[in-house]
């Protein structure tokens, strides 16, 4: 007698007893799920890893923008203060410090917080002869002062940038500049300009780095001139700084440690300055690109939970057909309606399989049907608590599917794109209305393109570009106005345009004009505008592939004009 079961038919060895058989498919199917399972994690973490270093070097590069900034007006904040210190050391010298404070009011700009510091005049005793701060008397001794030591015994002219007060408060924070008076040869004193730092804590504030950044002027003397922000109150000690080290060998450069004035870790980016005996550093912190992808990282933990439970499910399910489909091949031999049952089983179990492994890539597509499916057969049968939540799992599923779309065309731009090549900038921009007509008949709107230019670059992305910003246009159009939109492009070099889409919606304010250009950053609800986040960091994406950049101006309440440069097809 025999048995027939999955595997080699053979005679069993006893009544009754079952030969043994390891089920190596259910392994299979355990092992392949845990895989694709295992392989998304790799990808969502890889993503993240690959988003976090495109941050780093994102904020690397405005870090090094800024600290040219920041070396300008370094080097004007002193050519100012040494400028002032002249006049007011001539007019000492050649009329005395008598009329002193009334020359003062008449060289001082009337708008520059320079010049909310004071200035003292000390003899060559080492006391005070002048000075426009009230709390300082005349005839006080600073004779055991660094700035009046410094200069005690000079025969020449020069220039003295003295170290800060080392203040933790950020508005009792000031330097001084300093030169000596002089009678031919002989030390006659020292002027003195007390410089309040409050400029260097304006441009701190100006600063777009993040809220732990920081902005410091050191003295190649080994001595902290001004930092924003001040320094805590048990900071490590100023010589065991590593900027000293590393500026003393190169005139410029970067480095990356926890910092020892107040703790947190950050990649400094320094330069030497070529007519001061000065350093200018700034510094990014990693926490506040970190802070900035927690969006990001809480978006990937809700996908991949929701991607293994499809995965999961999948599994199971494969795994109930493949026991249901051992039991119907046990019976074959007893009932022809058995064997018709598993064959019906089997077919089952293909279909199945064939459409389950086609929508891999998207399971939520099951869930978002589920949901639909119990709103429609359940809706009035289900108390209105039950319905909220399915409606809310309709959306949170739709949602997520659009996103992880956007997300795969958004690491695709370079992976999957086709090699830059001359491209007609107006057929693409014919393609993205085209491809809108329908929302642009909906609101009425008008569009205008002017003769545009052939240019480097892949004509679907391009024509995405286009579509993307006249698409934010048409849903950010103003309610009290039919939507005009204009698309033109300016040559600025033989080699260079300059593309506008311009409309009159509501408008962007612009403390926004850089966040809407990150990757997950919306300025409205969901409830009031859809989206995903996504679109503008999708169309800086593409204009960075094409070797420009992509900018916004606007004014609130009367629209926006996004621009962005390419490379002229003909061009050097």
């Amino acid at each position: 007698m025999f048995q027939i079961f999955r595997g080699k038919t053979e005679p069993s060895r006893a009544t009754g007893e079952r030969p043994r058989i390891i089920d190596f498919r259910r392994v299979v199917i355990v092992v392949a799920a845990l895989a694709l399972i295992g392989t998304y994690i790799s990808v969502i973490l890889g993503n993240l890893e690959e988003l976090e270093k495109e941050r780093t070097e994102f904020s690397e590069l405005q870090a090094r923008k800024i600290l040219q900034s920041f070396e300008i007006q370094t080097v004007r904040l002193f050519d100012l203060a040494d400028t002032y210190l002249r006049a007011a050391r001539d007019y000492a010298e050649r009329e005395g410090t008598g009329t002193l404070g009334g020359f003062l009011d008449r060289v001082t700009p009337p708008k520059s917080n320079l010049y909310s510091s004071t200035l003292a005049v000390i003899d060559h005793r080492g006391r005070v002869v002048f000075s426009s701060d009230p709390a300082l008397q005349r005839g006080t001794d600073l004779s055991d002062q660094t700035v009046f030591l410094h200069f005690q015994n000079a025969t020449s002219d020069g220039l003295l940038i003295g170290a800060n007060n080392n203040s933790t408060d950020p508005d009792r924070q000031y330097f001084h500049v300093a030169r000596p008076l002089l009678n031919g040869k002989t030390p006659g004193g020292v002027i003195v300009l007390h410089v309040h730092s409050s400029q260097i804590a304006a441009f701190y504030r100006d600063m777009t780095l993040g809220p732990n950044s920081s902005a410091t002027i050191f003295g190649l003397d080994r001595t902290l001139i001004a930092r924003q922000p001040p320094p805590v109150a048990d900071a490590a000690p100023l010589s065991s700084l590593q900027i000293w080290r590393d500026a003393e060998s190169k005139a410029e450069g970067r480095f990356r440690k926890r910092s020892l004035l107040d703790g947190i870790e950050r990649t400094f980016l320094y330069k030497r300055l070529a007519d001061y005996p000065l350093v200018a550093v700034i510094g990014f912190a990693d926490s506040d690109i970190s802070a900035g992808l927690e969006a990001a990282k809480r978006s990937e933990v809700v996908e991949t939970s929701l991607f293994t439970l499809a995965i999961l499910a999948f599994a199971v399910l494969v795994l109930v057909f493949d026991a249901r489909n051992r039991r119907l091949s046990e019976a074959e031999q007893t009932s022809r309606a058995a064997a018709e049952m598993l064959e019906r089983s089997n077919a089952d179990l293909e279909r199945f399989a064939y459409v389950a492994s086609h929508d891999l890539k998207t399971p939520l597509r099951v869930i978002t049907g589920y949901a639909q499916m119990l709103d429609r057969r359940y809706r009035d049968k289900l108390d209105e608590e039950a319905n909220e939540y399915i409606a809310f799992l309709t959306a949170g599923t739709k949602r997520m599917y659009r996103l992880i779309t956007d997300l795969l065309h958004y690491s695709r731009i370079n992976s999957q794109a086709k090699p830059l090549q001359p491209v007609s900038a107006a057929r693409a921009a014919d393609i993205a209305v085209a491809n809108l007509k329908a929302v642009i008949e909906e609101c009425g709107a008008s569009v205008s393109i002017a003769p545009l230019p052939t240019i480097e670059a892949d004509e679907s992305q391009l024509s995405s570009l286009f579509q993307n910003l006249l698409g934010n246009a048409l849903k950010y159009r103003h309610p009290e106005r039919t939507p005009a939109i204009h698309i033109e492009a300016v040559r600025l070099s033989s080699s260079i345009w300059r593309f506008a889409v311009r409309d009159n919606g509501i408008g962007i304010e612009p403390e926004h004009f850089e966040r809407i250009f990150v990757i997950f950053q919306r300025l409205h609800a969901d409830s009031a505008y859809e989206g995903t986040g996504i679109g503008l960091a999708l169309c800086q994406r593409i204009v960075t592939r094409l070797g420009g950049r992509i900018w916004v101006e606007s004014k609130p309440g009367e629209g926006s004009t996004f621009y962005f440069t390419a490379r002229d097809a003909e061009g050097d």
